[in-house]
């Protein structure tokens, strides 16, 4: 799942790294991301990973994707959730 959206997050934004060289724990948006990103594209990259991970958003946090690891978490729990329902 880490390589899937760490390929989705490159593609998206059109960066000059590979997936590789994302690390799990670095800011993606925001003031501490090393790619010059903002609070309006973690909103775009949100809707991506909506569709592609077939998630049910209503508010979010959107803290929850400011790190691979975060969003890693935040689907397995949703996941998890969907599961026990």
């Amino acid at each position: 799942m880490k390589q899937a959206i760490k390929e989705e997050f490159v593609q998206s934004y059109n960066l000059s790294v590979t997936p590789e060289e994302i690390q799990d724990d670095v800011h993606l948006f925001g003031e501490k991301s090393p790619y010059g990103l903002d609070s309006m594209d973690v909103l775009l990259f949100i809707n991506l990973m909506k569709k592609k991970f077939d998630l049910q958003l209503e508010a979010i946090n959107t803290t929850s994707f400011q790190t691979v690891n975060n969003i890693v978490e935040f689907i397995e729990k949703q996941k998890q959730e969907e599961s026990s329902r």
